[in-house]
């Protein structure tokens, strides 16, 4: 949706508008890094999945965790895009 957001911004003559999106793929990172995209707002299902882990294990010991937490969020711009986590990891099988 950001690129085709991208598209019709451009072919408007729109050039100053700036396009934040969220989980960046592959290839949204790379627009980051040339400036077609302003920023994305990253939360990883890794990070997501650690914290289901944690607060099950919690639970499973008796101790307390929050009914509602908060995965960590980043935000990712062209100047760390090299430290996104990534969005859909391939696995090397």
């Amino acid at each position: 949706m950001a690129f085709a957001a991208r598209m019709a911004f451009d072919a408007a003559g729109a050039k100053d508008i700036r396009i934040v999106t969220v989980n960046g793929t592959d290839e949204a990172l790379a627009a980051l890094k040339d400036g077609r995209f302003a920023a994305t707002v990253s939360n990883s299902a890794a990070d997501t999945g650690e914290l289901a882990i944690e607060n099950a294990v919690s639970l499973l010991r008796g101790e307390k965790a929050d009914k509602v937490d908060k995965t960590r969020a980043r935000l990712v711009t062209g100047d760390n895009a090299d430290t996104a986590p990534l969005y859909c990891p391939v696995d090397d099988y």
